[in-house]
């Protein structure tokens, strides 16, 4: 067997063979470009979620105020709902109508003022009598009452005859004439012959409450008194 030795040539006898082809590298196939995945369409709207009849009676529940477990099933949910409708039909029915009252034609609410006029300006038919002697002879005088909610209220009030069938005056001066009182003094002798003398106070005026007069009379009765004087 021949030893070959490393210079010689191993290629040496092959026709057309080179070194610089021996060292040439292999080709290389071309790489297969991977394919290129399809982008993805985004969904602009989603899907609408999905609402169960029992959580629209359980959204309905919450705004009648009705109270319920989490876990009610169906029926007894129908059944709190259908009795809750029930109990405010059943009220309705039996509540009074009630009229409706515009703001337009509703009824006005007096002030304080309005209040303390018509009560204390009222007239109230009255006969007077005078029960001082010394005023026996006086045909009437004017009375004055006067606050700071009314002001100064004046009438002439008349005694005597003139007021035997009733004297309109207002509710205000009449109180002032119940007021009145005067100093009452008497004169008298004791046992003895001496004199003594004796005072109070006393009302001043008999008053007589008479009913109202119909609207007839009351205007009879006022163009009486216009001719008899009085002052409004």
């Amino acid at each position: 067997m021949t030893e070959v030795k490393s210079s010689d040539n191993l290629f040496a006898g092959i026709k057309g063979t080179t070194t610089a082809n021996a060292a040439a590298p292999a080709p290389v196939a071309p790489a297969t470009p991977a394919p290129v995945a399809a982008p993805e369409v985004e969904d602009d709207e989603p899907a609408a979620p999905q609402v169960s009849q029992l959580d629209m009676l359980k959204q309905r529940a919450r705004v009648m105020g009705i109270q319920f477990s989490n876990n009610i099933g169906l029926d007894a949910l129908k059944a709190k709902i259908q009795a809750k409708l029930d109990g405010e039909a059943e009220s309705q029915e039996e509540a009074p109508a009630e009229p409706a009252v515009s703001a337009a034609t509703g009824p006005k609410i007096k002030s304080h003022r309005q209040q303390m006029r018509d009560e204390y300006m009222r007239l109230i038919r009255v006969r007077i009598t005078n029960l001082d002697p010394k005023k026996k002879d006086l045909p009437g005088e004017i009375f004055t009452f006067a606050n700071e909610v009314l002001g100064a209220v004046r009438k002439y009030i008349p005694y005597g005859e003139v007021t035997d069938n009733g004297y309109h005056i207002p509710y205000c001066i009449f109180l002032q004439l119940e007021d009145r009182k005067f100093l009452n003094i008497k004169v008298r002798k004791d046992n003895r012959g001496r004199e003594i003398v004796e005072s109070n106070w006393v009302r001043e005026f008999a008053l007589e409450v008479l009913p109202p007069l119909t609207e007839v009379e009351l205007a009879r009765l006022a163009a009486s008194q216009a001719a008899a004087g009085g002052v409004e």
